[in-house]
């Protein structure tokens, strides 16, 4: 045998265990991806942050009456950190235990999930944002005056002017609540710890990633929804941009669809747009439902009311990680709605669906007002929010 030959032969010998090396570390590589076990129909917290109005505009203050309202008025305030909201949002009940005042003529109109809605804007304020730590779960903020808090100056805030009464809070509690937006979130790193048990999550502030350790990152794409409505009036608020996650893929059956899903952490449930329900066989070209519903659940905004959307499982819901992975939620919950916000360009785009907290958080099945049927833990012990970074980081259970 020739020496060409004999040099043949060995490469060929070579040739098949180092293919079946390379699928053997492409088989181990998929099998690496984040699978996460079926989780709730609604997040049954949602994170917080401690905010508090530092410099407040000359004469903003309301004057003193009693001992006991002078107190309430130094509380700060426990508020939604909201990766969906624009800017900050008071309450109408917080504003006027502030004193925070509008600037008189102001309107912008913002949208929510049940629709645009139109609130008056601030004038300037300083606001100080601290962690919201489980060892607290909110009976004790004074607490957090102790701790360093991260300044933001010159924000207008918008002071949502839907009802704040008890029967408000039993329509839609969403009108009711004050909210941390992205003007903060895009100033720090965010660390969410869902905790275990009856444990509230924590949400700690950092200036760098830098220790958060994660099994995965999943890239996200920031995306300007600030609302040129004509008819906004007077000063902006502070906005931001809004986290985006491409690609994300849903399975059901034999049906499929994919889109770009606003990552939305104070939304409590995930949503799917009516064309990506129709994709998947769940609404018919109206958008009634094909099929029974496995759920509903009640969602409002922060206009005030609420309405029951048809909910469903899917099969799957997969998004590809920064290092070549997928992170595998299995048989999700999901409603369906449409959610239609406005570019800067002034077009507007209905959201192919929002990752909601109940992918994240300790979550609930079968939610009544007395509570859940059954309650979920949190299959992650840590959610990063970098956004200067442009990514989301998750560490499995």
């Amino acid at each position: 045998m020739d020496a060409r030959r004999r040099r043949s032969l060995r490469a060929n010998g070579l040739a098949l265990p180092l293919l079946l090396l390379l699928l053997a570390r492409s088989s181990a590589a998929h099998g690496r991806d984040l699978v996460v076990a079926a989780t709730g129909e609604a997040a049954l917290q949602q994170p917080m942050i401690v905010l508090d109005i530092g410099e407040r505009p000359s004469g903003a203050s309301r004057p003193s009456k009693n001992a006991l309202e002078d107190l309430a008025d130094d509380l700060p305030v426990i508020a939604i950190l909201d990766t969906g909201a624009s800017g900050h949002v008071l309450s109408q009940a917080t504003a006027a235990r502030l004193g925070v005042v509008a600037e008189p003529g102001s309107r912008y109109f913002e949208t929510a999930l049940g629709g645009t809605h139109a609130m008056q804007v601030s004038r300037p304020l300083t606001l100080a944002a601290s962690d919201f730590d489980a060892a607290d779960d909110g009976r004790a903020p004074n607490r957090h005056r102790a701790r360093a808090a991260y300044r933001l100056a010159a924000q207008r805030v918008l002071l949502n002017d839907a009802p704040a009464d008890l029967a408000a809070l039993l329509a839609s509690p969403g009108a009711m609540a004050d909210v941390a937006g992205m003007p903060l979130i895009r100033e720090r790193v965010v660390e969410i710890v869902p905790g275990g048990g009856d444990e509230a999550v924590a949400v700690r502030l950092h200036a760098s990633a830098a220790g958060l350790g994660v099994d995965s990152w999943i890239p996200l794409a920031l995306t300007d929804f600030a609302h040129r409505d004509p008819r906004n009036r007077g000063p902006s608020p502070a906005l931001a941009e809004n986290p985006l996650v491409e690609g994300v893929r849903l399975t059901l059956g034999a049906r499929r669809a994919e889109g770009t899903w606003l990552l939305d952490t104070g939304a409590a449930c995930t949503i799917i747009s009516t064309r990506i329900g129709r994709a998947l066989g769940l609404v018919d070209a109206v958008g009634a439902p094909a099929r029974r519903p496995e759920f509903t659940l009640p969602v409002g905004g922060a206009g005030g009311g609420h309405a029951y959307l048809p909910g469903f499982r899917l099969d799957r819901l997969a998004v590809t990680t920064a290092d070549g992975r997928a992170l595998v939620f299995e048989h999700p919950a999901a409603v369906v709605h449409d959610v239609t916000v406005t570019t800067a360009a002034g077009a507007t785009l209905t959201l192919d669906g929002v990752l909601g907290m109940n992918l994240f958080l300790p979550s609930g099945t079968g939610l009544t007002l007395l509570g859940a049927a059954q309650s979920l833990p949190s299959p992650f012990t840590r959610i990063v929010i970098d956004t200067r970074g442009e990514r989301l980081g998750v560490k499995r259970r």
